[in-house]
């Protein structure tokens, strides 16, 4: 089962839209920590505190931070430790990573106070929306890869995505300024309608125009008030929110492709959409953007790191084109292109074409591109069709 967050009376709601916003709801409690991982986290917690007890000396303290005290944890999420010390470090200290023997992952750094996870926590008191809708978008984003720009991962500032904080300030920028008027949380629709709302309003943000303000209840800046109000050098292309604890800062300054951002944007949301409007079948309408490892409905996930799930490999960035077929030629065509998504490719040796996961077949470089290997009409075509409800004389083009 591709949608093992809801049952089946939820994925037989006719209504796509109200389905939709159930799915959002049950996926935040399918993703919430289980009792071992729960178990497991406090253990690793009390394992890291000890160890620095006893390796340092008295003038410090150590602070837990991070999605393990903002209660937006996902499985494969580590915990974040900062040892504050009381006298000043004179030079930069390298975060610590390690992984304990009961599978948890851990990040220690030194002097690095981190106020963004006090605020995370009252947004979510002032805003209930927000964290369904950052956990969906998360893994989402998470699971998302371009084909053109390998080192691009959407929701990592390593790199050169957008960082955890980051996605949080964009979802309560759009709560704060664009929230639906007409709608309530009484309405069965309405987790589906802010969902879309967002990823329809990003996808067309200009950036070079506004900055994003997400202090008290929210601002735009213009490009004209930025040097006087926050006197930073603004870097043209980049999407700029003010880090509300460190005005100076640029929350989102390790993203470096907020055009292709936006067009996962807009990727989300038509495959959502198409998923919605196809209701001849009624189905899960999140699974459209979110892959996790499928089993059914009522059995335990995966735990930790073992729950990572395969990717989303998207070719172009674009919108969705219809290339519709003119005869029969072309109709075969493109069959043959829908068949060779990243999952069926030509043995030549057996004259048969084997399925592959997409991410095996993008990490085995013998079935990329080889002429030599398979034939002219299974190699990988000028555009393809992704993972979505984009099909059917559909393509997504990017």
């Amino acid at each position: 089962m591709d949608s093992p967050w809801s049952n089946s009376d939820t994925l037989s709601i006719a209504n796509g839209m109200v389905r939709l916003s159930k799915e959002i709801l049950d996926f935040e409690k399918y993703i919430a920590p289980t009792e071992s991982e729960t178990r497991k986290r406090s253990e690793a917690q009390k394992t890291v505190k000890d160890f620095i007890r006893k390796a340092l000396p008295e003038e410090y303290t150590i602070e837990v931070f991070g999605s393990h005290v903002t209660t937006l944890t996902f499985p494969s999420s580590d915990i974040d430790f900062n040892i504050q010390f009381k006298y000043p470090v004179v030079k930069p200290t390298p975060v610590i990573k390690c992984k304990l023997d009961n599978g948890v992952s851990v990040d220690i750094t030194v002097q690095n106070p981190a106020p963004s996870s006090d605020r995370t926590i009252a947004w979510i008191k002032q805003y209930p929306e927000l964290k369904p809708l950052f956990m969906v978008l998360k893994q989402a984003l998470s699971s998302f890869r371009v084909n053109h720009k390998k080192n691009f991962e959407p929701l990592s500032a390593k790199f050169s995505g957008l960082a955890s904080f980051g996605l949080i300030c964009l979802i309560v920028s759009y709560l704060q300024m664009h929230k639906p008027t007409d709608k309530s949380s009484n309405d069965p629709d309405y987790y589906a309608c802010l969902l879309l709302g967002f990823l329809d309003y990003y996808s067309t943000f200009d950036a070079s125009k506004y900055i994003i303000c997400v202090k008290d209840k929210g601002r735009y800046y213009s490009m004209d008030e930025e040097t006087s109000l926050i006197k930073v050098n603004y870097e043209e292309g980049k999407l700029f929110v003010i880090n509300p604890d460190e005005p100076e800062r640029n929350v989102c300054g390790a993203l470096s492709c907020f055009d292709v951002l936006q067009s996962l944007f807009k990727y989300a949301s038509n495959s959502l959409k198409a998923r919605i409007e196809n209701n001849k079948k009624p189905k899960s309408v999140l699974s459209s953007i979110i892959v996790v490892q499928p089993h059914k409905y009522g059995e335990p996930r995966n735990e930790l790191d073992d729950f990572q799930s395969e990717y989303i490999y998207i070719s172009r960035i674009g919108q969705a084109t219809d290339y519709s077929a003119n005869n029969r030629s072309q109709k075969r065509q493109r069959q043959d292109e829908d068949d060779y998504d990243g999952k069926s490719v030509y043995n030549r040796d057996k004259r048969t074409k084997t399925t592959y996961s997409s991410k095996k077949y993008y990490d085995d470089k013998k079935y990329r591109d080889d002429e030599e290997y398979y034939p002219r009409e299974y190699r990988r075509p000028s555009y393809r069709r992704s993972y979505g409800d984009n099909y059917n004389n559909k393509h997504v083009r990017f």
